[in-house]
């Protein structure tokens, strides 16, 4: 498999009214990457798309979204008025020799590369606030402490995770999932000026407090760059220390012990349930064992010292018991799923209502080693067009080495399944499907309601 990070030529972010006359067009850039990119070829880069924006214009009000050359492929996305970030992947050029071999390279597609843009604004967001409101004087560096670590890190391919961006839920027997509620609701009423509660076991979703696209970007951050980073840490660490067994606050990362540390928290931009407009609060995260709970506190509360101790006497020992009591329900899950996916067919299923993600795969297994990417490029097509299945329609495709894709779609959920099987008919392929999507999705139906 081709090196995915290698094939990422630049990404930036630019507003030309940052830098209208000629010689600051340097200042229309609010953040490059690669950093070594030399001043000229900034201003070259960023010009061209510049022109081709303006140039889009005259003919749609849309916003410009791609563009495509012999060698290159630049996703537009355009989150508030006049800021625009590109993303810039090189593409293998198909030449006669290669085509004759047969030689196969994979294409990373439109729509992955533009919900990577538009996740990194996001999350960028949620952090910072809009970049419109932002002094000028900040943006530059705000921009750089961001986007710099993130691009480098981020993974631009086909994969499951980056096609579609959904949660994994965490389904509980009622009574682990009543003690998860009762001790939601007592944490509310002990400590009212904590709210928006969400729960989270290893890197699954039990209970969401916010929005659902909020949910969605914290819970990007939480199990993408937050908890990965804690868990290795851990690892080195060796034995479990009996901070990790009692619990503590990771967010500041140091922890929380004096007033000093309360101006370490961080803010975080949101839009509440109950609310119209976004604002700051403060996020407060704090881990037992392989259990995270966040909670949001109005940045116009006075923070003490003492109710963080008192809240951290409080959660400590109870979310340790739940924690120990949802590994063991979770040790025996995996067993029975063990048993029943030993199967080579793979699914996917997706619910657009609360972005419920669920693959035959772990969450921790890299979906790319289960899928093969071309099979993952025709699944990413199917999802992007929505039009392809509409409210309730299903789709059957035969890739040339035998590969048999279904996807189906009703109200707002998609379910996709991946066969391989030589010599297969239309029949048995649909009755194979028919018998995953029965064991798979318990109590969910594929027919208008």
């Amino acid at each position: 498999m081709i090196d995915v990070k290698n094939k990422v030529n630049s990404f930036f972010i630019f507003n030309s009214n940052l830098g209208p006359k000629e010689g600051d067009e340097l200042k229309r850039i609010l953040f490059y990457y690669p950093s070594d990119t030399s001043p000229n070829n900034r201003k070259t880069q960023v010009g061209l798309c510049e022109a081709v924006v303006k140039f889009m214009t005259t003919f749609t009000p849309e916003p410009c979204e791609a563009l495509q050359t012999q060698t290159k492929r630049y996703i537009f996305y355009q989150p508030e008025k006049d800021f625009w970030l590109v993303l810039v992947v090189r593409i293998p050029y198909a030449t006669k020799a290669l085509s004759a071999t047969g030689e196969k390279k994979e294409l990373v597609e439109p729509s992955v590369m533009y919900d990577l843009l538009a996740s990194a604004y996001k999350m960028f967001k949620m952090f910072f606030g809009p970049l419109s409101e932002i002094p000028v004087d900040e943006v530059y560096d705000k921009c750089e402490h961001f986007f710099g670590p993130y691009i480098a890190n981020k993974n631009v391919s086909n994969e499951v995770t980056n096609i579609i961006q959904g949660i994994y839920y965490l389904p509980l027997q009622k009574n682990s999932f009543f003690n998860v509620v009762c001790f939601i609701d007592l944490l509310e009423i002990n400590f009212p000026q904590f709210k928006c509660v969400s729960f989270v076991y290893n890197d699954q979703l039990i209970w969401n407090g916010l929005t659902t696209d909020d949910m969605l970007t914290l819970y990007q951050y939480l199990v993408q760059t937050l908890l990965p980073k804690l868990v290795e840490k851990e690892i080195q660490g060796g034995a479990v220390t009996a901070a990790q067994r009692h619990g503590r606050f990771i967010s500041p990362p140091d922890g929380i012990r004096t007033k000093e540390d309360l101006l370490k928290l961080n803010k975080v931009y949101l839009t509440l349930e109950d609310q119209t407009e976004a604002k700051y609060y403060y996020l407060v995260i704090y881990r037992t064992l392989s259990a995270t709970v966040t909670f949001t506190v109005d940045v116009d509360t006075a923070l003490d010292i003492d109710t963080f101790r008192s809240l951290d006497t409080f959660i400590g020992p109870q979310l340790s018991t739940i924690a120990s009591s949802i590994g063991e329900e979770c040790t025996i899950q995996a067993l029975q799923n063990a048993q029943i996916n030993h199967s080579d067919h793979k699914f996917i299923y997706f619910n657009r209502l609360n972005l419920a993600f669920k693959t035959s795969s772990p969450p921790s297994l890299t979906p790319s080693t289960a899928i093969k990417p071309e099979v993952l490029s025709i699944i990413a097509g199917i999802h992007a067009d929505k039009k392809s299945l509409g409210d309730f329609g299903e789709v059957i495709i035969k890739t040339p080495d035998e590969y048999w894709i279904t996807g189906k779609s009703s109200n707002d959920r998609e379910f996709y399944v991946v066969i391989y099987k030589k010599n297969a008919n239309l029949k048995e392929i649909a009755d194979e499907v028919k018998r995953i999507c029965e064991a798979q999705m318990k109590g969910i139906f594929f027919y208008p309601m």
